[in-house]
């Protein structure tokens, strides 16, 4: 009978191939000037293929909250001795509205405003943005599917864990815990080592929902995964945060937008081109236009993000799987976690049996946080390169 291992992975893992770790998304976002990005008319992000800031024409009202947000993330940094990416957005969720200096910093876009509070909703939406746009690796890559198979011997950075992870993988069932928005974990379905047994409980077989897709002066539209909450691989993955990819398709009730469902958008698809396939009184396809959501869904801040843990749709869902398999698991491995999501935190305590089963931590460099989450839990720390973990690490 297959035991079970609970994974949970932090930013630090994607670190090899250069995706940023908090202190530095914190760096490029107090930098950040939008010379090389605008904001589309729907409120997408988008980026010109040479390079260049795209000229939507006109400024628009995101163009202008943009604009504001800049001005939002250099008084915050002033202000607080440091910026913080996540405690920025708890900032613009709360207390932003009720601080007098950030009234007077609002006072040139009131014109186009009814107030500072009409400025600042939706703000977090261009902010998520700014996130997503950062979320790239060394070489500038966002998307991994087109990546060709990985072989044996060696995935430069990552071999040694890849070997653990095929290892266990032969006498367990192995549950991965991810806080990334990232998409990089999901690129070693195709590698030797995975072999195409992820899984992340969506499905494309028997879903109604598509996404537009240009090409060569050709509209297609391609079929998107859907979420099910079906894990039936060997490798399962839950992106408790969400992720770059994850989006709400609202579906339209007499002119009004209901959150109907999770689904993926694709390389090539943005969210605000997303549709579902319908028959109408007469038995025609069509399709419905998703006219609300135009950004990626995932979880930021520090105490807004809990505050979301319990949405029934998906991150409830995706939390519930992650307190149960906690409470099965015969071994739990953290990787690259940072040890400062205290609610996460709590759900390890309370689930895992921390006290009569091993728990083993990895990260070459480990932090305050998590060096206490280690001492409370009696943990093994493994102060190691992912490339240089073997399986005798990994075992107590």
């Amino acid at each position: 009978m297959n035991q079970s291992i609970s994974i949970l992975i932090g930013a630090g893992f994607s670190a090899n191939v250069g995706y940023p770790v908090g202190s530095q998304l914190n760096d490029v976002l107090t930098k950040c000037t939008g010379d090389e990005f605008a904001f589309h008319t729907d409120g997408t992000l988008i980026i010109s293929t040479d390079g260049k800031k795209p000229n939507i024409g006109y400024r628009n009202s995101y163009d202008m909250q943009f604009s504001f947000c800049l001005k939002l993330i250099k008084f915050y940094n002033e202000t607080n001795n440091g910026f913080d990416y996540e405690e920025f957005y708890d900032f613009l969720k709360d207390a932003a509205a009720k601080n007098e200096k950030v009234k007077a910093i609002a006072e040139p876009y009131l014109k186009d405003y009814n107030s500072v509070e009409d400025l600042l909703h939706h703000l977090d939406n261009i902010y998520a943005q700014l996130i997503d746009y950062y979320l790239k690796d060394k070489n500038g890559v966002r998307w991994h599917d087109n990546m060709g198979h990985a072989c044996h011997p060696i995935y430069p950075g990552y071999t040694g864990i890849l070997y653990c992870l095929q290892s266990l993988a032969e006498n367990n069932d192995i549950n991965i815990h991810t806080l990334n928005h990232d998409l990089f974990f999901e690129s070693f379905n195709s590698s030797d080592w995975i072999m195409g047994e992820l899984c992340d409980g969506f499905e494309e077989l028997g879903s109604k929902y598509y996404g537009g897709l240009s090409f060569a002066g050709r509209e297609y539209k391609v079929r998107l995964q859907r979420y099910t909450g079906v894990y039936d691989k060997k490798f399962r993955l839950y992106k408790l945060h969400g992720s770059r990819d994850y989006g709400v398709y609202y579906t339209s009730d007499k002119g009004i937008g209901m959150p109907e469902t999770y689904v993926k958008t694709r390389f090539g698809v943005r969210f605000g081109d997303i549709f579902k396939e319908r028959t109408d009184e007469n038995g025609n396809i069509e399709y419905e236009h998703c006219f609300i959501n135009y950004h990626a869904d995932f979880l930021t801040g520090t105490t807004s993000k809990i505050e979301r843990y319990k949405e029934p749709l998906l991150y409830k869902k995706l939390f519930e799987f992650f307190r149960n398999n906690l409470k099965e698991a015969d071994k739990l491995i953290i990787i690259g976690y940072g040890g400062k999501d205290t609610e996460v935190n709590k759900m390890i305590l309370e689930n895992f049996d921390f006290k009569s089963k091993p728990v083993i931590i990895i990260d070459p460099y480990p932090a305050l946080h998590i060096k206490a989450l280690q001492q409370q839990m009696d943990a093994k720390l493994v102060v190691k390169q992912l490339e240089d973990i073997s399986i005798d690490d990994i075992a107590k």
